[in-house]
């Protein structure tokens, strides 16, 4: 293998095979965008980008400091690193977030007191569909800045997920004098800004609540010991913080990469975005570069028909 200059390595993401004409799909993708940009005059305020990140309870790395030669490397969680939940992310060409909606596994809404800037739901598979987007619609993208009386022409991107492009969700975002760009399949590691640049700095912040909750926080237990998980207000308020600290120049450069917009004045000499893909916390660099590693499409179970 050396010989071949080839080694063992660790994945760091999980990503489509991507389609044969990928590259025509590239280019027909962002001229449609520009054109529509261009003719609607659209500002940056108003194009938007929504995605939907599949998480777990706990976040536990794929990696971790261990003596040489142990047989058996554990990482203590709760128990609940396969129980999963939605968040909705949106943000827009100006750097600007949308609030967080967090979709639960459950049949009800949890009773607890939520943090502010956030919106709960509730669904038995816990993931999208034509009901939670329609209520996305209503509740998050009309009431963003300057989009409640429909009078600002606005592009909406998002994947080809079921959902997304029912007639009915179609016809809502029409109502809202949106422009709908669906980007191609197997094509978001190129064409959207959330996960081309967001998406991994918001799970780093995540990941690094949860450790210091592990290690700091107070926990309860159950009669036999079990540590019980964060409760539902908790990890609400880790989605909030952790969306609260993505920086403007981060969700820019994002929809600069995507090929979407042109880089916008005053933000070409930033540093916030290269900062922001950094895991935050107290680590040495050397054992952060630990958790960097860990890619930001992680695999668990838990969902039913993911469309």
């Amino acid at each position: 293998m050396k010989r071949r200059n080839l080694s063992i390595r660790t994945r760091t993401t999980v990503s489509q095979q991507l389609p044969k004409d990928y590259q025509e799909k590239l280019v027909t993708f962002r001229a449609y965008c520009k054109k529509k940009i261009t003719e609607k005059k659209i500002r940056p305020e108003h194009i938007t980008n929504m995605d939907e990140v599949p998480l777990t309870f706990d976040i536990p790395v794929n990696r971790t400091v261990e003596k040489t030669g142990t047989s058996t490397v554990s990482v203590r969680t709760t128990g609940n690193e396969k129980s999963s939940f939605t968040v909705v992310l949106a943000c827009q060409a100006n750097g600007q977030k949308l609030p967080p909606m967090i979709i639960f596994k459950r049949k009800t809404l949890p009773k607890e007191n939520f943090p502010a800037g956030v919106v709960i739901k509730a669904s038995p598979k816990g993931w999208m569909d034509e009901e939670k987007m329609s209520e996305w619609l209503r509740e998050i993208y009309v009431k963003r800045p300057g989009g409640f009386f429909h009078t600002a022409p606005s592009l909406l991107i998002y994947d080809s997920m079921r959902a997304h492009i029912t007639d009915a969700v179609k016809k809502q975002v029409k109502q809202t004098n949106s422009e709908l760009a669906v980007i191609p399949g197997g094509l978001t590691k190129e064409l959207q800004p959330l996960d081309i640049g967001v998406n991994r700095a918001f799970k780093a912040r995540l990941r690094a609540a949860w450790e210091q909750w592990m290690t700091e926080g107070e926990h309860t237990f159950t009669k036999t010991g079990r540590q019980r998980r964060a409760t539902y207000a908790t990890i609400c308020q880790w989605i909030v913080d952790a969306w609260a600290d993505i920086s403007v120049s981060t969700v820019v450069k994002a929809f600069t990469k995507a090929g979407i917009i042109s880089e916008l004045p005053g933000n070409s000499s930033d540093t916030d975005s290269d900062n922001d893909e950094r895991e935050p916390g107290r680590l040495d660099a050397v054992v952060a570069q630990l958790f960097n590693s860990d890619t930001e499409e992680e695999e668990f179970e838990g969902f039913v028909d993911g469309e």
